[in-house]
């Protein structure tokens, strides 16, 4: 199951996810509120969908489903850290922010995040 852990948590947490996380914490604005969610090896892709309420292997409308060709994904941003990735989905004043190992994980969500991650500035 996905673990939601405040930023403060350093149980079993990778290095670089835990120097991305105190990074976060330092740059938030207070007027923000934004879940973190970490994605454990193992995790199936339908429960990291429940428990998060993101469309992660699907467009937004259900439509198309990666592989397909035309599949878009629905996050606003995909990002590649070198070990994991991150995937940012933003609602109003509220934020979700998923952060997926690539050690361990499911063999399609990596390849779908492997496929659209961009590098960040």
């Amino acid at each position: 199951m996905p673990t939601h852990r405040r930023a403060t948590t350093t149980n079993n947490i990778d290095n670089d996810v835990l120097d991305l996380l105190k990074l976060r914490q330092a740059k938030l604005d207070a007027g923000i509120n934004v879940s973190i969610f970490i994605v454990e090896p193992g995790d199936d892709v339908t429960t990291i969908e429940d428990e998060t309420g993101c469309c992660l292997l699907s467009d937004v409308f259900g439509e198309c489903r990666y592989p397909d060709p035309d599949f878009v994904p629905s996050c606003e941003v995909l990002e590649d850290h070198g070990t994991f990735y991150v995937m940012l989905y933003v609602f109003d004043d509220d934020g979700i922010e998923i952060i997926i190992p690539k050690r361990g994980g499911d063999p399609v969500l990596l390849s779908m995040c492997e496929t659209f991650a961009i590098w960040p500035v």
